[in-house]
């Protein structure tokens, strides 16, 4: 009777041992943790830019933002830079896609009184008559080309009612799209009641200049409207050195403004640069100080390569004692500034063994602003199952 019971314990024992051999070795294998490396980006020396003898300026490009300002404080008057945020204001609330003209506008007697004003005091104005028909594109187009005053307030008028509701409309633009310190007036800035900064002139620049339908009218060398007939851009810098827009100013007590957007091919790369000068002595002044800009502004950017094929950009290590690193598949490059800090983002991620040498494990992305280039991350050596004594003892 004993030896049955011995003999039954035995045979339990040994099913118990092979039950819980098997579920060791068949339980699942913990995913496999990186250790990322730190990688230092490159930073060169800043370039110093040959900034405007009077008044503040700034500049930036699309993608990077403002890189660099000189002499940025108070905010000043932006004489008839205001219109670019005008055509913004009403390009929000009247939608146009590329090609489209949009919905006629029936020019009326208070249309007529905004020419006669601007008329009697020097402004720049485009003639109307009463009656007349023109379409949204084409307002658009004498407000942005001549700098037409009283198809701003036309404009303003026919998309928000009035002039006053206008204002309300452009200043919560203006904050939304991160122009801190711009104050909107009036939808023409003769009245100089809109103000800014250089540093908020070049966003504003480059918020504009990614509007298809401004960046082609500011494009625009001269063209003809109703009534008005043959108008030509004042932007007497268009089509020189790159220059595709975008909008000039000038009062007694703005002074010379500028705002200019141009396209570079910099290291093969490109790229549209935007510039901003306020305050200066006059016009020709503020147009004259874009050029020098320009020339020195390509010697800020180079091309940096940040992280180089093969370079190691983390580790995997297996609790069984196995070993690999994750390299990056490519150089990765790009245009960058030449003080800027680069950011750099390590998404390495946990990965289930076995894995093959040269198997996707993550990315790495440089950026620059809102300019970035990637790698994907792979493995330099294959990483193994556990063997079956670390499966049945760990």
């Amino acid at each position: 009777m004993l030896k049955g019971n011995v003999k039954r314990l035995l045979v339990f024992s040994s099913v118990a041992t092979v039950i819980t051999g098997v579920y060791l070795y068949a339980r699942p294998v913990p995913r496999i943790n990186p250790l990322s490396q730190i990688v230092t980006p490159p930073k060169a020396q800043a370039v110093e830019l040959p900034w405007p003898a009077a008044g503040q300026a700034a500049y930036g490009a699309s993608g990077y933002g403002v890189l660099q300002a000189h002499n940025t404080g108070a905010p000043a008057s932006i004489a008839s830079i205001a219109k670019v945020i005008t055509a913004l204001a009403v390009l929000q609330q009247k939608p146009l896609a590329p090609g489209q003209l949009g919905p006629v506008i029936s020019i009326d007697a208070t249309d007529l009184e905004y020419f006669n004003y601007y008329y009697l005091n020097n402004g720049s104005s485009a003639k109307v008559e009463i009656s007349e028909k023109i379409n949204e594109y084409q307002a658009l187009q004498a407000m942005l080309l001549p700098s037409a005053n009283n198809f701003a307030d036309s404009l303003a008028r026919w998309a928000f009612g009035s002039n006053e509701a206008y204002s309300i409309y452009a200043n919560k633009l203006v904050k939304n799209i991160g122009l801190a310190h711009t104050s909107v007036g009036g939808p023409s800035g003769f009245a100089d009641d809109t103000t800014s900064t250089a540093n908020d002139l070049v966003k504003l620049g480059i918020q504009a200049m990614a509007n298809p339908v401004i960046a082609e009218i500011v494009g625009q060398p001269a063209t003809n409207i109703p009534v008005a007939g043959d108008i030509k851009n004042v932007n007497w810098l268009l089509g020189t050195d790159g220059v595709v827009g975008i909008k000039t100013g000038n009062t007694d007590k703005a002074g010379g403004c500028y705002l200019f957007a141009a396209k570079r091919q910099i290291q093969g790369h490109s790229i549209v640069v935007v510039g901003a000068m306020l305050g200066a002595t006059d016009l020709k002044s503020a147009i004259s100080a874009a050029q020098p800009l320009l020339a020195s502004g390509d010697n800020g950017f180079s091309e940096v390569t940040v992280v180089r094929k093969n370079q190691v950009i983390g580790n995997y290590t297996t609790p069984w004692g196995n070993r690999a690193k994750a390299v990056a598949a490519k150089d990765v490059k790009l245009l960058a500034w030449r003080d800027s800090q680069l950011g750099i983002i390590n998404r390495l991620e946990p990965i289930a063994t076995p894995a093959a040498f040269g198997s996707t494990v993550g990315k790495v992305i440089v950026q620059s602003g809102a300019i970035s280039a990637s790698s994907s991350l792979v493995l330099s050596q294959p990483l193994s199952t556990p063997p079956w004594t670390w499966r049945l003892f760990h």
